[in-house]
């Protein structure tokens, strides 16, 4: 009797610790999971902060915004060892725009635009010290994701990241630029969120914290690149942004897998895949929406399909 009750005692104990275990892990899956969709593209968002060379840092991304003479473009080149690429057509619905996403098969966030003509792309960083605001709740979603559906201009998406605390600024930035050529990079340097803009007619963001440079000595190669194209260039085109990102695109464990130019005032996205700089398939925003909701794969728009 007394051998059974002690067993009685063990299994009722070892069922308690087991539903208590259950009941913590329920309780912390929607923090997990919220982390997850705020954090979760810094790990392939173009990284390689402090290592800046090709070939010392295994992930890069380049991202350059311009307007001049009512011409505004916006590229990027999307750098990660991953060529399963795909886009994401959103259409309009409520209080939401319709908006055209570029990512990957495993995290298919990775930037995009909207039907407003606002563009919004990232780079992921070395930890930058981030601390929350203790008067400000906690954003828990994808950031990209609510930006395009919700704001229009480079203010409007000021005024979101003023509202809340952003946990994604401890591992990345965000460009950011509307059809009305205004343009800037949200960070956090210098113990605060800085909205960073510029003072030429165009920006350029890689993987370090402008804010935290000095003297002008830009800690990235590909940064140093795009800024000597742009400066000495005397007009603004497609065929411009698309020599920054040819001469910005990366190979081996950095590969570019696809480099974008969006039109913010046409609604139209100039997309080359896999360093294909001869090939390119051009997306009008407007007509994709029409068709409806729905993903693709970012080759089955291309005619040679190429692979790697």
């Amino acid at each position: 009797m007394k051998r059974l009750s002690s067993q009685f005692v063990i299994m009722t104990c070892l069922l308690l610790a087991g539903l208590s275990l259950l009941v913590l892990t329920l309780l912390a899956a929607p923090h997990r999971a919220s982390a997850a969709r705020i954090m979760g593209r810094s790990a392939f968002l173009c990284s390689d902060p402090v290592s800046i060379t090709p070939a010392s840092g295994p992930i890069g991304c380049t991202v350059v915004m311009a307007a001049r003479n009512g011409l505004v473009l916006a590229g990027n080149n999307e750098d990660r060892n991953h060529p399963k690429t795909v886009v994401t057509f959103i259409p309009a619905s409520g209080h939401y725009y319709g908006r055209v996403i570029f990512g990957y098969d495993d995290m298919f966030v990775q930037g995009g635009m909207n039907d407003q003509g606002l563009f919004i792309d990232g780079n992921s960083l070395a930890p930058t010290g981030w601390r929350p605001d203790p008067d400000k709740p906690t954003f828990r979603g994808s950031v990209i994701l609510v930006v395009l559906g919700t704001c229009a201009t480079c203010e409007d998406v000021k005024a979101f990241f003023e509202k809340s605390n952003f946990p994604a600024l401890e591992r990345a930035r965000l460009p950011v630029a509307d059809r009305t050529g205004a343009s800037m990079v949200v960070e956090y340097g210098r113990g605060r969120v800085q909205f960073v803009r510029s003072d030429v007619w165009y920006q350029i963001a890689t993987n370090f914290v402008m804010s935290n440079v000095k003297d002008g000595n830009y800690p990235c190669w590909r940064y140093r690149a795009a800024d000597r194209i742009m400066s000495g260039a005397k007009e603004l085109d497609v065929g411009l942004i698309r020599d920054v990102l040819a001469k910005t695109h990366q190979e081996g464990n950095s590969l570019t897998v696809y480099s974008n130019i969006y039109d913010l005032k046409k609604g139209l996205i100039y997309v080359y895949l896999l360093r294909s700089f001869e090939e390119v398939v051009v997306m009008n925003l407007s007509e994709e929406l029409k068709k409806g909701q729905r993903r693709l794969d970012l080759s089955s728009f291309f005619k040679s399909r190429p692979t790697g």
